[in-house]
């Protein structure tokens, strides 16, 4: 069945007095909102008589408001179509006891025969309608509310960790003004640097239930006459512009010579790009701060100021704080 459609018709004094309305502009946005509408709709002699889609474009607004404001206008007339009426709210008895939730949610769910140890906001609701907390069902977000009234925070638990380095918050900050300075540089790299690797003969960790004598691992040892490498690497280098991530694997463990090679063959890789600076971020195991890192670190940079090329800048991070590595989630499984 076609919805009725109610025709907006103003009298000669009722346009008069929307356009002083709107000519003034002193009125609320609501107000003026509605005047606007009005006169558009309106399919009087000397009215616009413009159609809801129309109106409802002009004015960024629904086809169903303007429906709603000509059935208003129809039944109400333009004073009360115009004036905005407080909603009666009648007053509520107190339906939560705070204290009593306040209580309820540092016990476990356990206590009151649930099936988990920490509480959601729908539990909570349930749980404090069965336990007379609530003189009725009450909804999740009136627990919120109650909860909120007496300084209680629902958070989920995180699991978290803080790097002991002293010169932390330094360290951080030279990191970050790298990364705001090469916004700045077109020709400047972002480097996050990390290597991950595997071993042939490493024994997992292992736990078992056992009624005797604990499990036994045989240690793994490599014969003299087994060609293979014991491990493998593999190094990564995320750019920050490119957002992909350069890698190269090697047999062996990560060391200095073989990470002075791969800073090396990344270098060669951005000067074809026409880069001029690389920024390594990167943490502080041995092979990136032992000798031969820092002396081909100077050996490299030396020669880019005779002969040109990529100059590399090392900004270490602080120490157990993989979370300002951005290469560290990379790592993972897709």
């Amino acid at each position: 069945m076609p919805r009725k459609k109610y025709i907006v018709t103003l009298t000669p004094d009722e346009r008069d007095h929307l356009l002083r309305l709107v000519s003034t502009g002193k009125i609320a946005a609501r107000t003026l909102t509605r005047a606007h509408i009005l006169l558009k709709a309106d399919e009087s002699p000397g009215g616009s008589g413009w159609n809801d889609a129309y109106i409802a474009e002009a004015f960024s607004v629904t086809v169903c408001t303007v429906e709603t404001f000509r059935k208003q206008f129809t039944e109400r007339g333009l004073k009360e179509f115009l004036t905005k009426k407080p909603r009666d709210h009648a007053s509520r008895p107190l339906r939560l006891n705070g204290l009593r939730l306040q209580e309820l949610v540092h016990q476990s769910p356990r206590n009151f025969g649930k099936k988990r140890s920490t509480w959601t906001l729908r539990l909570l609701a349930d749980t404090c309608a069965e336990i007379g907390i609530a003189d009725g069902k009450v909804s999740y977000e009136t627990v919120r509310r109650a909860l909120k009234r007496n300084s209680v925070a629902l958070r989920r638990a995180d699991l978290w960790i803080t790097s002991p380095d002293p010169h932390y918050a330094q360290k951080k900050a030279r990191r970050d003004r790298y990364i705001r300075l090469a916004h700045k540089h077109p020709e400047w790299v972002i480097g996050f640097v990390d290597e991950v690797w595997w071993s042939r003969i490493a024994r997992p960790k292992l736990r078992a239930w056992s009624a005797g004598d604990p499990l036994k691992l045989h240690v793994l040892s490599r014969p003299d006459s087994d060609p293979d490498p014991v491990a493998i690497c593999c190094y990564g280098l995320l750019r920050q512009d490119t957002d992909k991530v350069m890698l190269r694997f090697v047999e062996g463990r990560p060391v200095g010579d073989v990470t002075a090679q791969f800073l090396n063959w990344v270098c060669g890789q951005l000067r074809a790009e026409g880069k001029s600076r690389l920024i390594v971020i990167w943490d502080d195991p041995s092979w990136h701060s032992g000798k031969p890192v820092s002396d081909w670190l100077a050996e490299h940079n030396r020669s880019v100021q005779r002969y040109g090329g990529v100059q590399v800048v090392v900004c270490p991070l602080p120490v157990k704080s993989p979370w300002l590595n951005n290469i560290e989630t990379r790592w993972g499984p897709a």
